[in-house]
């Protein structure tokens, strides 16, 4: 998974007037699918998005709240984003900002782990 900066992200929201929030959604799936193998990818995303008038974007927030668990997130927030997403407008919105930064909790996480090289250093054969 990618790590992205709220503030920019932010700022792309506003400048592109929402469009990056629908870039970021698909590239977003994409990611978990590489991550959890679970779900669609980013493309099939965009189409079952336009296609359910989006209510596929409704369950896709529950769901990625689970994937991102499954990826290594501390925290399951999938019932928070689902209730955002279907009680206030702005959920969606915020809802982005919320699953990036537990992405880039993911991401911070597992460089320490995948880094970390056993110690490989065997003994010399002194004999002759």
């Amino acid at each position: 998974m990618k790590k992205r900066s709220i503030g920019i992200m932010v700022l792309l929201f506003f400048v592109t007037l929402g469009i990056y929030a629908i870039v970021w959604q698909c590239k977003f799936q994409g990611e978990l699918k590489n991550k959890t193998g679970e779900g669609m990818g980013p493309w099939g995303h965009f189409f079952a998005s336009i296609f359910t008038f989006g209510i596929y974007s409704i369950i896709w927030s529950f769901l990625a709240g689970k994937r991102l668990v499954k990826a290594g997130a501390s925290s399951d927030f999938s019932i928070l984003y689902l209730i955002l997403t279907l009680c206030f407008g702005i959920g969606s919105i915020i809802n982005m900002f919320v699953m990036q930064n537990q992405a880039n909790s993911i991401v911070e996480v597992a460089p320490t782990t995948l880094n970390q090289t056993p110690n490989t250093t065997q003994p010399t054969n002194t004999a002759v």
